[in-house]
Formats: C-alpha cells, structure tokens, sequence
C-alpha cells in the first residue's frame, strides 16, 4: 500500500528470469526516469497476485536463473546509473560502448606501439580521424557479426 500512495510514481520493476531481458535500451530509458523500484525475489519468488495488483513489470537479467534477485538489480542499477549526466568523467565515453549503437565496442589499443611482437594497427597512428573511424565502425560490425549475430540480426532489421 506504502507504494501506491506514494507522491510521484515510480515504475514497479521484479527480477525474474521469467521477464523480459534487460538491455542497454532499457538502461538509457530508465535513466531518464526520476526513479524506479526494484523488488528482489527469493527462491519460489513473489506471489502473482501482487505482481498483478501492483502492475509490476518482470525484468530479467540473462537467460539464467539466480539464488536471488539483488545481483541482478545491482549489474541493472550500475548500467543505468552509469548513463546519468554526471556520473562518468566524459559523458561521450558511453556513445561508442558495445550495444550503445545496437553493435559491440571495437578493439582497444593502448601503448606501447607494439607488444609481444603485435602491432596496432596502423591506421590507428595515422592521425586520419575519418579512416580511423571508419576502421572502428567496420570492427565493430565485424565482431557483432561473428560474435553476436542474434544483435546484428536485429541492427540489420531496423535498417530496412
């Protein structure tokens, strides 16, 4: 009852592996939301009258099943409060992470310029911002091919 009384209405979220899985989408809607309430389950979990009555959205971490609940809501907390203004030293840091565009993160290179007899890539040292650009755009849809085809499925759908 506290809930539904409260002054400003915040969307009723319960982890349940029953629910609709938890993205990066979600992460950027609910940051924008003034707040929201988690509810953890345990074992057998919450009984469906409440879920029902309150109107309580399931949200899932994974296609797994866990002990409980609050891990869960903290890797979703962490992914959402991570995309309030303020939170990150440089906010831009977050435009080009993996699922932030529908598409993995491409290869990081850091010094020195070659290690263990690997290289970075040239075009990285170029100082041509375009083909660097260009050449992370390709590695990031590259590397979604391969590893994640169930997102470039989806990238290629909404593109039609």
């Amino acid at each position: 009852h506290a809930i539904a009384q409260s002054r400003a209405p915040r969307p009723l979220i319960y982890l349940s592996p029953r629910g609709k899985r938890f993205d990066q989408k979600m992460a950027q809607d609910w940051s924008k939301l003034p707040g929201l309430i988690m509810l953890c389950g345990r074992f057998e979990g919450v009984d469906q009258r409440v879920l029902d009555h309150c109107n309580i959205q399931e949200v899932s971490l994974g296609d797994f099943v866990m002990t409980g609940g609050e891990l869960a809501a903290q890797a979703m907390i962490d992914a959402t409060v991570r995309l309030l203004p303020d939170v990150l030293g440089n906010a831009e840091s977050t435009v080009d992470e993996s699922h932030s565009n529908g598409l993995l993160e491409h290869p990081q290179y850091t010094r020195p310029a070659e290690w263990m007899g690997r290289a970075i890539p040239e075009v990285l040292t170029s100082g041509n911002h375009a083909k660097v650009a260009e050449w992370r755009k390709t590695q990031s849809e590259t590397l979604t091919q391969h590893r994640r085809p169930d997102l470039w499925e989806k990238r290629m759908q909404r593109e039609e």
